[in-house]
């Protein structure tokens, strides 16, 4: 654990943000767990918890409301209309509102929150650091998106090697609050996380990570069917990647090496929830996409220059789409996204799909550690294609 001082003695409100939509049975644990935090490493301090809630359907606004803190507490129903980004545009607001001098967002649907997070969150903001962005142990399946596309891109992009840049918990200091708030590309959906983490980077912010431990949300449990929820994250969270590579791209033209940013914090192998697959069923939406979004499809024509390698890979006998094809695959997603953005992200979903697949495949019988080391090694091979295809 990071050192713990008893009191800063900063003027500014300490403040943290839940973003929450349809979390009845997590938001009070939730609450709670933030205020002890609060309480046990921030004595004294003035603090203020905000609940942003995404309209939810359910008991999530009343529960909020009800759950005692010993500290100040507003729940609000998000401005603007659904979508995390919204979520957190709004606790940015009221934070800045607050002259806040640092702030934490947590997502309501946490199942493993402990009150040290919030400590060790909002430490390095105390002590001059801009952003921190979290270290989770989690479970090699989770993590979809993350593994496949936010990390190796994010890093071979930016030059900084962020292990998990879509976590959702984050800290942020006053001046990088100000900076995002007035970004262009602010996504109002799923994009928030990334987006925040690729503008720390690329405006020169000071950015470390910082070890939370075991991860577990609800959400985890809806991956066993992607169309609920995985595949309408993919369009937002890639959408937003491939815009702020229009944004920054002179910035990125401009990165000649890659960088592991400070990391804050021992990381320990924990044990993890289990992350079900469903392989098969996994396989039979790919192969659905992968005829109508591909195979019988002109605007998959940006692929053309990998067309014989994809075939191939697709044509063994067991199921394999190598990472060094699915790398092709997005940088060519890349230069094409701003002439077809849509359609470029319709093929490039099929593929992502094809890669999860084959990565489930390829280590069903190594360890966590070695799966991440797997997923890790990826960099390599983005950084190569990086240089041929961009």
């Amino acid at each position: 654990m990071l050192e713990v001082s008893a009191s800063f003695g900063w003027l500014g409100v300490l403040v943290v943000g839940v973003c929450t939509k349809n979390c009845e049975t997590t938001v009070n644990r939730v609450l709670k767990t933030v205020d002890r935090g609060l309480e046990e490493f921030f004595p004294g301090e003035d603090k203020l918890i905000v609940v942003s809630d995404g309209f939810s359907k359910d008991h999530t606004l009343e529960i909020a409301g009800n759950t005692p803190t010993k500290n100040r507490k507003s729940v609000v129903t998000q401005e603007g209309g659904p979508g995390k980004g919204n979520g957190v545009k709004t606790i940015l607001k009221i934070a800045y509102r607050e002259g806040a001098r640092a702030l934490t967002l947590v997502d309501g649907d946490l199942l493993s929150l402990e009150p040290v997070w919030i400590h060790n969150l909002f430490c390095p903001v105390l002590r001059g650091k801009d952003l921190v962005v979290p270290l989770y142990v989690r479970h090699p399946f989770d993590g979809v998106i993350t593994n496949q596309v936010a990390y190796p891109l994010t890093t071979v992009l930016h030059g900084k090697e962020v292990r998990q840049p879509i976590g959702g918990e984050f800290s942020l200091s006053s001046r990088f609050i100000k900076k995002v708030l007035a970004h262009p590309l602010f996504p109002e959906k799923f994009g928030v996380d990334v987006f925040i983490t690729t503008c720390g980077i690329a405006e020169g912010f000071k950015v470390v990570e910082s070890v939370l431990g075991r991860k577990e949300h609800t959400s985890t449990r809806r991956y066993e069917n992607p169309r609920d929820l995985l595949i309408p994250m993919f369009y937002q969270v890639v959408g937003t990647m491939f815009e702020l590579f229009l944004y920054y791209r002179e910035e990125t033209r401009r990165v000649s090496k890659i960088e592991k940013v400070e990391r804050l914090g021992k990381t320990r192998v924990g044990r993890v929830g289990e992350v079900k697959v469903d392989v098969d069923r996994l396989l039979e939406f790919f192969w659905e996409d992968w005829e109508k979004l591909y195979y019988h499809s002109p605007q998959a024509g940006f692929l053309s220059p990998i067309k014989k390698e994809i075939e191939d890979s697709l044509e063994k006998t067991e199921f394999s789409f190598p990472v060094g094809t699915w790398a092709k695959c997005v940088f060519l997603g890349l230069k094409n996204y701003e002439k077809a953005k849509k359609q470029t992200l319709d093929v490039l979903r099929v593929f992502w799909q094809a890669r999860y697949i084959s990565l489930v495949l390829e280590t069903k019988d190594l360890s966590p550690e070695e799966v991440e080391k797997e997923i890790q090694s990826q960099i390599n091979i983005f950084w190569r294609y990086r240089s041929v295809f961009l």
